[in-house]
């Protein structure tokens, strides 16, 4: 059981290698995974994780740390996104590649911090662990994704791209072995929860999403529903 953060932790290294793996050969047909990730993301925080705040006495009070949670992955996608290609044609040719490195590293803060929230799921109650790590491991392929394409786009060779892939798919690992000593059942997982329910919200409306909508496909929306479903689902079947 105290292990069990590693091992989820460890399957977000494939998603991440297959997003990467994507954005080399099948970016233009991710649009209905991303939909799915976005409604799973949203699900784990609106049918798991805040509930499970909800049920804390005073967990009202915990909700300022959610917003905060909120506006934390704000801007941190923000500086990951602000140069993606899809959002600026001249990237190659207006900076340095070491802007995309720089980038890369951003996106790899945000896996750091996922493997954070799969460890403090687990110390919460195994089902909420779980349905983090379901979460994680959805949306991860979004990251793999972004890694490979914003590396490349800033005119880096293919192996950079391949060694900042890696960065991303080991850095939820080590987030999760961070929490392995830590004991945030003693007044603080109310507080972590939190701050992962609001950054959850954050990457599925604000970041999956949109990029799932670029597609102007109507099963996109299809796609979304069922992640929540399945994620709702998951809560009510999980003892």
């Amino acid at each position: 059981m105290r292990l069990m953060p590693l091992i989820f932790a460890a399957l977000t290294l494939i998603s991440t290698g297959l997003g990467g793996l994507a954005a080399i050969r099948l970016r233009d047909r991710l649009h209905l995974l991303l939909g799915f990730s976005s409604g799973a993301v949203l699900g784990v925080a609106l049918f798991d994780i805040l509930p499970e705040i909800f049920a804390i006495d005073g967990g009202a009070s915990y909700m300022p740390v959610a917003a905060l949670g909120f506006l934390a992955f704000f801007g941190l996608e923000r500086y990951t996104a602000m140069h993606r290609p899809r959002e600026h044609a001249h990237a190659i040719a207006a900076h340095e590649q070491e802007l995309g490195a720089w980038t890369a590293g951003g996106l790899a803060v945000h896996s750091f911090l996922d493997g954070i929230a799969i460890g403090a799921g687990f110390q919460a109650n195994f089902n909420i662990g779980l349905l983090i790590a379901m979460g994680v491991i959805a949306h991860d392929l979004s990251d793999g994704l972004n890694t490979v394409t914003v590396v490349l786009a800033h005119g880096n060779p293919l192996q950079r791209a391949t060694f900042w892939l890696g960065i991303d798919m080991i850095a939820p690992v080590i987030g999760a072995a961070i929490t392995l000593p830590l004991d945030l059942r003693a007044g603080l997982l109310p507080w972590v929860l939190a701050f992962f329910a609001g950054s959850f919200l954050y990457i599925g409306a604000s970041d999956l999403l949109p990029e799932a909508r670029e597609h102007d496909s109507p099963l996109v929306g299809v796609a979304t529903a069922m992640g929540m479903l399945a994620m709702f689902a998951a809560t009510r079947l999980l003892p």
